[in-house]
């Protein structure tokens, strides 16, 4: 008993966690020593299958530092891997269709600029189009800003894939022989700032409907889902088409759709 005065003579016993006999444990404390131990000896005794992993590492050994570097990681190869599909599918895209580029927001501008300034045909009409990546910054929250500037290159191959009929569009500046009869293509497209892409496009004045163009781009972008670190997400553009007046500049125009973009509350 603890009121019971022991002889100096007699050492006291203690238990293997450091108490002294006759205390109470601190439950706040670490485990006794012995039962750390068994549960070490246990964990190791388990098959790796049963264990949970990350990558192949334990999770009991992912600190904050090592996960951060896991999801860097990750997100760069997903944006390499996105890279090379977008280079294979321009490499197939070269047998079949007009090769293009998408133009940085600096050339892409002083390229507008340059063929606003040449005359065009009277029955035809150029038409720029201002396409909107409404869930990029949802993206770049939730999976980071690799996966959203991926997100935004899928996006213009897909704007450079855009095919019209007669009834609704371009006149490519290379017409392909892979094309039929009344399909046309845009003659250029670029970034023309934050999650915003731009194209121009050349389609017979008769009949035209900025609407009517607009819509068809958008529904040829949004047809498929988009492969999100390597999985498939759905995604939101809005889409505005304004046809370009004899004075305008490349930032005019782009200004002109982005307007109409921010008029229907984007």
């Amino acid at each position: 008993m603890p009121d019971i005065a022991q002889p100096s003579y007699i050492a006291q016993v203690r238990p293997d966690d450091g108490r002294p006999q006759g205390q109470g444990r601190n439950p706040s404390g670490p485990p006794p020593k012995k039962v750390a131990e068994t549960y070490g000896e246990t964990a190791k005794a388990k098959p790796l299958d049963d264990r949970i992993t990350i990558l192949g590492i334990p999770a009991e050994q992912i600190t904050p530092a090592t996960q951060a570097a896991l999801a860097t990681l990750v997100a760069e190869v997903n944006f390499l891997r996105g890279s090379v599909r977008r280079l294979e599918n321009g490499a197939a895209r070269k047998d079949t269709k007009a090769a293009g580029d998408v133009m940085p927001f600096d050339i892409l501008i002083n390229e507008l600029s340059r063929v606003f300034a040449e005359p065009r045909a009277p029955d035809v009409a150029r038409v720029l189009v201002l396409a909107y990546l409404t869930t990029f910054e949802v993206v770049r929250r939730s999976s980071g800003l690799l996966a959203a500037n991926t997100l935004l290159a899928d996006l213009a191959q897909r704007l450079l894939n855009v095919e019209f009929t007669a009834h609704a569009s371009v006149t490519p500046a290379a017409p392909s022989p892979a094309h039929g009869p009344g399909q046309f293509r845009f003659r250029m497209v670029g970034y023309a700032g934050g999650s915003s892409l731009a194209g121009l496009a050349e389609l017979p004045l008769a009949g035209l409907d900025e609407t009517h163009v607009a819509r068809q781009v958008r529904d040829q972008l949004l047809e498929r889902g988009f492969d999100v670190g390597g999985i498939e997400m759905a995604a939101d553009v809005a889409v505005a088409a304004v046809v370009v007046s004899a004075n305008d500049g490349g930032l005019t125009a782009i200004g002109r759709a982005d307007h109409l973009l921010r008029d229907s509350g984007l």
